[in-house]
């Protein structure tokens, strides 16, 4: 059984994969003042409630935009799993064509994007990734990474609003039933929403144009996925287990 561990700015994704199957997952709180032996912890209750055997494991492979964590995580599996993880970086043995100035500085988790959106669905291809930022991963006709764009993250955003405007409280974070609230919740909620949705739509817009390709792919992956992808105007494939699938993509081709 493979155990892959995305390891994001506000969460950590645990996936266990049997084969190709995900079987189960789950999330832990991305806290850099976690100790090694603090994480283990974490797992073993998460895969606990899962109904795994972390016995079981026979492969870990990790992702992390977070260096401290991803150290942490690491260190966790080689002194309580025995094991040491694969750790996805750019100069993977991957095929992947990182044509970008500085490959070395593409995140992990793009890299599984890249990785599972071209083995999955094809390309040329768009990725949009709603984590704690927006990320647009851009991929040409040969699979390979041409760059993208990075926006703020839709809770990101949300909580800074929350805490520069004295009289905004937080909401729930659901789609309205009108684009013009009627109170100020209503308002919060089609602002914060719709706005996504619509920068989402735009900028795919702009990449269409830009590249001039009109079959581009257009998948979604990401904490609010969900909640953004049935609002879309653009025609997208929703892929909520996009990163880890990758992941594990990338974990099959370097045993």
């Amino acid at each position: 059984m493979l155990l892959a561990l995305e390891i994001g700015n506000s969460n950590v994704v645990v996936a266990f994969f049997n084969g190709d199957q995900l079987r189960a997952s789950g999330r832990m709180q991305a806290d850099a003042s976690n100790t090694v032996d603090d994480w283990w912890t974490a797992l073993r209750h998460l895969a606990e409630g899962a109904g795994m055997d972390l016995s079981a494991v026979s492969q870990v492979a990790l992702a992390s935009v977070v260096p401290d964590i991803g150290t942490a995580l690491a260190n966790m599996v080689a002194r309580h799993m025995g094991q040491e993880a694969l750790r996805v970086h750019a100069n993977l043995p991957l095929e992947l064509g990182l044509d970008v100035k500085d490959p070395d500085s593409v995140g992990a988790d793009r890299i599984c994007n890249v990785v599972g959106c071209r083995e999955l669905y094809g390309a040329p291809a768009v990725v949009v990734d709603l984590g704690t930022a927006t990320t647009f991963d851009v991929i040409d006709a040969q699979g390979h990474f041409i760059g993208g764009s990075i926006a703020p993250g839709v809770e990101s955003s949300a909580r800074q609003l929350f805490k520069a405007a004295a009289l905004l409280s937080a909401v729930e974070l659901k789609v309205p039933d009108t684009v013009i609230g009627r109170d100020t919740e209503t308002n919060l909620q089609a602002g914060i929403v719709f706005g996504a949705v619509d920068q989402i739509d735009g900028m795919l817009v702009r990449i269409a144009a830009e590249t001039g390709w009109d079959d581009m792919q257009v998948v979604i992956t990401g904490g609010l996925s969900h909640l953004v992808a049935p609002q879309l105007r653009t025609t997208a494939i929703h892929d909520p287990d996009l990163t880890v699938q990758g992941l594990r993509l990338i974990a099959e081709r370097c045993v």
